[in-house]
């Protein structure tokens, strides 16, 4: 008989809500926690095929059964209660002198030991409780260990799928960097551009390409305005500048050199103006112990300079003449210019 999907969806569904009862422990006298495969190898599972695969594979407690589990450990206690009451006010009440200091000791020891008595007795009773879950345990145990090692195998499948996924993602992001990232990739390298989660499957190209044309952008506008800055800085400003990406960083890495060059400008001037200080002071300090026990002796008084009166003498005018050549005129000329002399031709009458 041939079986469609929606026949094959169908019985999916009724297995999977046999299942939830089973786990609720609902179906029959037996507890049941099943297992199946969940996948059908060659065509489709018919529904008593599925119905014994589930039976093939699950879990039955037949054992205690549900309700028949140990609630209450039953014993004397109210008797023994009422018995220890009375034997305990008994001692409680009893006063001990120095004479029965002994006694005292001895009716300590008595009660001490009824109470390791009641507690060995509970820690053996524990012990028996609790050996069939010991050995459930260990059977369980061995059972999910059968199971481990198919999701062990399944799991490696998976890692390595997923790890080639990694791969080949991470190979179109490199080839799109390569395409765009022109002259600039000594400043920006790869692995400076590729972020870990790229590689999951949750990040998608687009916006993957977008953040590194951005990343290419900004670096390459950081470093277009670094190489105009006029600064005895401009080097560790790039350095910065390559470490971030952070064309702020770099301008604040200038502030701080300048601050710290003028800070220390102003600290070498404070050092002159001390050390002159000390100097001068040095120096009149010397001047005074050289002086010390010396006669002083009075300074002569000042001359004050006498004013010179200038007399004006009386401009003669003599006519004469000379003979003389050329030459001996040009330097008699010379001579009354150089004396401060004035002369000119001598009027006609």
């Amino acid at each position: 008989m041939a079986w469609g999907t929606a026949d094959y969806s169908q019985a999916l569904f009724h297995r999977k809500e046999r299942t939830l009862r089973r786990i609720s422990g609902i179906c029959g006298s037996e507890q049941r926690f099943g297992l199946r495969s969940g996948r059908p190898q060659a065509g489709f599972a018919s529904p008593d095929d599925i119905k014994a695969e589930e039976e093939r594979m699950e879990l039955k407690i037949y054992n205690p059964q549900e309700g028949g589990y140990l609630k209450k450990i039953e014993w004397n206690f109210e008797e023994l209660k009422e018995e220890v009451t009375a034997k305990a006010k008994e001692y409680a009440a009893t006063v001990y002198t120095d004479e029965t200091i002994k006694a005292a000791k001895a009716d300590r020891v008595t009660l001490n030991k009824f109470v390791e008595a009641v507690k060995g007795e509970r820690t053996a009773i524990r012990k028996k409780l609790l050996e069939p879950d010991e050995l459930f345990g260990e059977q369980i145990k061995e059972l999910t260990g059968i199971v481990q090692g198919a999701i062990d195998k399944i799991d490696t499948q998976i890692k390595d799928y997923e790890s080639r996924q990694r791969e080949e993602k991470t190979a179109k992001i490199k080839e799109f960097y390569e395409a765009n990232i022109h002259d600039i990739g000594q400043h920006l390298p790869f692995d400076r551009v590729m972020k870990p989660q790229y590689a999951n499957a949750s990040t998608t190209m687009k916006s993957i390409k977008e953040e590194i044309l951005a990343l290419i952008q900004k670096v390459d506008e950081g470093l277009a305005i670094l190489n105009e800055v006029d600064s005895p800085y401009a080097g560790d400003m790039k350095q910065v500048f390559l470490q971030t990406y952070d064309i702020g960083a770099a301008m604040a890495k200038r502030n701080q050199l300048e601050a710290e060059a003028e800070n220390r400008r102003l600290y070498m001037e404070e050092q002159e103006r001390r050390k002159a200080e000390r100097e001068a002071a040095r120096k009149a300090e010397a001047d005074r112990v050289m002086q010390a026990g010396r006669a002083t002796e009075p300074e002569p008084p000042k001359e004050m300079p006498q004013k010179m009166e200038t007399v004006e003498e009386p401009v003669n005018v003599i006519d004469f003449r000379v003979y003389a050549t050329m030459a001996q005129l040009m330097k008699l000329k010379a001579f009354l210019n150089d004396n401060g002399i004035r002369f000119e031709p001598v009027p006609k009458n």
